[in-house]
């Protein structure tokens, strides 16, 4: 594999692309991409319409949406085992955990945020109650969401998680707590967030 190139501007999702290709060993390169700023944000629109990062170039491939990116470095890198393989005892479960920050707690947190939650059955990502229920239920007695082993599952979900709590958005039930600071301890992840500060601009 050639090196990635990673559209990247620092303090956002970008972190957690970085923190995926740190854990995978891959070779990268940072394309600085300054979305906040309208001139840069429409001149990136060229490479991908929607103007958000992080995106990742694979050869002649762009990938974007945080949890597509993790997923793809994962199957692309196996020797990281950072996920169970098509037809692996996991699989399943990766997959539904890989994306269910995105599409289920994200907009429920801000449903929630906003005072506009729905009935938990109008809607696909359901209320916010159900949300948090479901993942203590999962993280309650294991130390990661599959097989009770560290993977790119927990990068997604656990950047999500991390995120919410840092902002007060989410409740900081002790055994999300825990969850948190196991991923936050990993080396991989400390890199990702030294090289993410070292890119942002001076307060």
């Amino acid at each position: 594999m050639s090196e990635y190139k990673l559209y990247y501007c620092p303090q956002t999702r970008c972190r957690t692309a970085l923190w995926m290709l740190e854990e995978v060993g891959a070779p990268y390169k940072l394309v600085p991409v300054n979305v906040r700023d309208e001139i840069e944000s429409e001149a990136f629109a060229a490479i991908s319409s929607m103007r958000k990062v992080p995106a990742l170039q694979a050869c002649d491939e762009l990938i974007t949406e945080t949890a597509a990116i993790c997923l793809f470095l994962a199957d692309a890198h196996p020797a990281a085992q950072l996920a169970p393989a098509i037809g692996e005892a996991g699989r399943a479960s990766l997959i539904r955990w890989m994306f269910f920050g995105s599409a289920v707690m994200e907009p429920a947190s801000f449903d929630k945020a906003s005072g506009r939650e729905a009935p938990a059955g109008a809607i696909g990502w359901g209320n916010w109650e159900r949300v948090l229920n479901t993942l203590h239920k999962v993280l309650d007695g294991q130390f990661y969401l599959v097989n009770d082993r560290f993977s790119a599952a927990d990068v997604a979900l656990g950047s999500t998680m991390g995120f919410l709590m840092n902002f007060n958005m989410m409740e900081k039930d002790p055994v999300f707590v825990s969850y948190v600071e196991r991923l936050t301890s990993r080396p991989a992840y400390i890199k990702a967030s030294e090289i993410d500060a070292s890119h942002a601009e001076p307060a």
